[in-house]
């Protein structure tokens, strides 16, 4: 009889360990695809070599559309993963969720109510920290059930 660690949990070995790689893989292969177009096509618009109008739309449904792919291979991560890995995404979505929508949603009305100064601050720091936090989430989930 062998006796499996919380790392490894039951079914862990062979097919079941190699899905979860293949999974993690496409993900990230996904992330990486999705993130350099995103950069691409935020560059080729600020500094015009894009131009707006068509030519811009269209750049920017490409890639929201491999946004769409990559959600779609975590999906299937999420659904072919085992419980301890589904345990330790959602913590760390939840964790994620938390910082950046109800942080940013708070910290806008701090600014309203004039406890902040008004800043500029672009949506796009609050989606970074909430990327950043999900991504601590995962690492400390993995140390927590490792």
């Amino acid at each position: 009889m062998t006796i499996k660690s919380p790392a490894e949990p039951q079914g862990a070995r062979g097919p079941a360990m190699t899905r979860n790689r293949r999974n993690r893989r496409a993900v990230l292969l996904w992330s990486l695809v999705w993130a350099i177009s995103w950069v691409g096509v935020t560059w080729a618009l600020k500094s015009g070599w894009l131009a707006s109008g068509a030519p811009g739309i269209v750049a920017a449904v490409v890639s929201s559309c491999l946004g769409i792919g990559n959600a779609l291979a975590y999906r299937r991560f999420l659904n072919e993963a085992d419980e301890v890995q589904r345990k330790i995404e959602i913590e760390a979505l939840a964790l994620a969720f938390g910082v950046g929508v109800v942080g940013g949603m708070a910290y806008w009305l701090l600014e309203l109510s004039g406890a902040v100064p008004v800043s500029k601050t672009d949506l796009l720091y609050v989606l970074a920290v909430a990327l950043l936090t999900y991504s601590a989430g995962v690492l400390l989930g993995k140390r927590r059930y490792a």
